[in-house]
């Protein structure tokens, strides 16, 4: 009968997280206060300790309680996150590795570790050891020319991504015919932010994938969860605006499928897709809520 009150007790109580971990074969359980960890390299020192994985390197995942999907832990943001969306129970999954990142030429650490580096009093012309690419296009060798994978990386920088995304309706051709699907669009970028300043993002570009995950029947609030978890390195993929429709014919070829990031063999009748944008409420003030009146999304 105690033990059942306990239980209560800790259901009944909100500051407290009941964590799950598995790493490998191996689960762990053991309960948390929200505010007992203030920091990710607090919440990974407890997991080195709770695994004894004092001497390897790991990479720390977590379950999204309501879509299921798969997502990062590896900052102060995303581990906050993380504990918002346990009620209570918080499902972790921990790998061997480093967590993939973009790798750009010499990092500081192969420059400090080098044996050979020497200090020379002549000058050398190098790779900056500083630079860090902020953004790239990718997949270009796999992807229709009709779809485009974006790469952005802010390292652990608090400025924004700096676009804006709605929901709504878009066209697609089926073998029923002309369908409208509801889809993700981006409706505005901020001046001076970084996706504006990459040239790679546009206004009313279709959102088809968020780190390799279809957003396909999923809602505004969970996309833009999925690209605040991933706001360290975002790969988003797209299909731009402007594309020319296609003229009514038929064709056999490959076509490309968002889901496998493959090309399939296809015979059909091709008629004119466009998307059907709706209006984009414009507007001056960079500062104010997440979400505004009109559903519109600040990422």
């Amino acid at each position: 009968m105690s033990h059942r009150k306990k239980i209560a007790q800790g259901q009944a109580d909100l500051s407290l997280v009941e964590v799950k971990s598995k790493f490998e074969a191996e689960f762990r359980r053991f309960s948390l206060k929200r505010d007992q960890l203030e920091s990710f390299s607090e919440f990974y020192d407890l997991l080195e300790q709770t695994h004894c994985l004092e001497k390897t390197t790991f990479s720390i995942y977590y379950r999204h309680p309501q879509d299921g999907d798969l997502l990062p832990i590896n900052n102060k943001e995303n581990f906050m996150h993380a504990l918002g969306t346990a009620t209570p129970l918080l499902r972790l999954f921990i790998q061997r590795g480093d967590m993939p990142e973009p790798v750009n030429g010499v990092t500081r650490r192969h420059v400090q570790s080098n044996p050979t580096a020497v200090v020379n009093k002549r000058l050398q012309i190098s790779v900056p050891q500083d630079f860090r690419r902020v953004s790239a296009i990718i997949d270009v060798d796999i992807l229709p020319e009709s779809i485009r994978r974006v790469r952005l990386c802010k390292y652990n920088s608090d400025k924004p991504l700096g676009f804006y995304i709605r929901d709504g309706t878009s066209i697609r051709v089926t073998p029923e015919g002309l369908e409208k699907v509801p889809g993700i669009f981006v409706s505005r970028l901020v001046p001076g932010g970084l996706a504006e300043s990459t040239g790679l993002l546009s206004v009313n570009d279709e959102v088809l994938e968020v780190n390799g995950i279809e957003v396909a029947n999923k809602s505004l609030d969970q996309v833009t969860e999925m690209m605040v978890a991933n706001s360290q390195n975002l790969i988003v993929t797209v299909k731009p605006v402007g594309q020319a429709p296609p003229e009514e014919k038929t064709r056999s070829g490959m076509e490309y499928r968002a889901s496998t990031g493959k090309r399939q063999p296809i015979k059909e009748k091709m008629g004119v897709v466009a998307a059907h944008m709706e209006p984009i409420v414009d507007s001056d003030e960079e500062e104010g809520p997440l979400v505004s009146e009109d559903g519109v999304v600040h990422v």
